[in-house]
């Protein structure tokens, strides 16, 4: 009578000693499913903040610099070049005489991927090292009439180029005569 009490004993303890096998597995299964979610979730909010990283970049170099060639060309007195209906240039010249420059001098180019206005002489960037211009046009639409379009695209924000983003800007203006 008394080694069944013992056994009844040792049978008790044994089943509060804690945790079986299948229980550590659930549980540990159950904590790496969590991680696992939590480490996608940072993972596409990291990306959703690249990719529009990259968005803003555009959109704001693009439209300051649109804004800047439009203002120039409707204060302009005079377009030096392009200087035939129908030509297509990368850059623009704008000044009331095209023969001497004066101070109202403004020359639109590119420079290693950046847009510069050089300004009697002075160079300004109207795009910084975020973004870069793949292709830029000037096109003399009629002796007083300039269009122009170029594309920006983003400088690529990790390491597989995966959020990279392009945008055309175009306008057009004539100048004042």
């Amino acid at each position: 009578m008394r080694t069944k009490s013992i056994m009844r004993k040792k049978i008790t303890r044994n089943n509060n000693a804690g945790f079986t096998l299948i229980e550590l597995m659930l549980y540990a299964s159950l904590v790496a499913l969590l991680t696992l979610g939590i480490a996608s979730f940072w993972d596409i909010t990291v990306q959703a903040g690249l990719k529009d990283k990259s968005i803003s970049a555009v959109e704001e170099e693009g439209g300051f610099a649109a804004q800047v060639i439009a203002d120039k060309i409707q204060s302009a007195r005079g377009i030096c070049s392009p200087d035939s209906s129908g030509e297509d240039l990368s850059t623009l010249t704008l000044d009331s005489n095209c023969a001497v420059h004066t101070d109202e001098y403004v020359f639109f180019s590119l420079d290693n991927g950046k847009l510069t206005m050089s300004l009697g002489g002075d160079d300004i960037y109207l795009t910084d090292a975020r973004v870069y211009i793949s292709s830029i046009h000037f096109i003399n639409t009629g002796g007083v009439s300039i269009e122009y379009s170029f594309t920006l695209e983003s400088e690529s924000y990790s390491a597989d180029s995966s959020f990279g983003y392009s945008k055309t800007f175009s306008g057009g203006g004539t100048i004042r005569e």
